[in-house]
């Protein structure tokens, strides 16, 4: 076998590595195929299309926590600070709205708590 053999073959096997990923635990993989969503893959040794599939994001599957400070003001004109903590699980089998929604999710979900907390205070 000569020098050009040998790199066909070894650009081969880096190819087939290319092609395989490990998602660890508690965490899932979003596969895009073309910047098109097309799996979830869940805990594992995988494989995907070298060149073609692409990893975009993981997502934790723990119990996650926010902690939202709300800065409100009470009845009797005293403004309070709160710190509230809000626990969150994020289920597998419904994520399938894109992986860059889930991001601003967290910032949706800070505002949300925030006028829950302001208007429950302010009544």
């Amino acid at each position: 076998m000569n020098i050009g053999s040998y790199l066909i073959v070894l650009l081969i096997l880096l190819l087939v590595a290319s092609g395989l990923f490990i998602v660890k635990q508690q965490t899932a993989a979003i596969i895009e195929r073309f910047g098109r969503f097309v799996a979830i893959r869940q805990p594992g040794l995988h494989i995907k299309i070298p060149l073609v599939d692409k990893v975009v994001g993981r997502m934790s599957l723990k119990i996650l926590q926010l902690d939202v400070i709300v800065e409100t003001k009470t009845k009797d004109d005293v403004f309070v600070k709160l710190k509230v903590s809000v626990q969150y699980k994020v289920v597998s089998s419904r994520f399938m709205m894109p992986f860059t929604s889930w991001i601003s999710l967290k910032i949706k979900l800070h505002h949300m708590f925030l006028m829950l907390f302001e208007q429950k205070f302010q009544k």
